[in-house]
């Protein structure tokens, strides 16, 4: 199965693989802040409540993948890897 690169399917993919990945890494890049004790931290706070902070940190990542798995057959896990072709 070869994905056409100017298709809905391709698409798509690319915007999860990258939701995934920004708002996860971004996550973790907020959370170090912390320890310098930045005030830029109190950004991360308001953007991640701690109900959801948990989720973003360890769920929305896998989330991502498993849902690029099951569209493309591929979890892309580095999104700026292009998709392999399935045969």
């Amino acid at each position: 199965m070869s994905i056409d690169k100017a298709g809905f399917k391709y698409q798509a993919s690319n915007i999860i693989a990258w939701i995934g990945f920004i708002y996860t890494a971004s996550f973790w890049f907020l959370g170090g802040l912390d320890t310098t004790g930045l005030e830029v931290y109190s950004v991360g706070k308001a953007l991640y409540p701690d109900g959801l902070g948990f989720f973003v940190a360890f769920g929305l990542y896998p989330c991502c993948a498993l849902i690029n798995y099951l569209v493309v057959g591929s979890p892309r896990l580095l999104p700026w890897k292009d998709i392999e072709d399935q045969e």
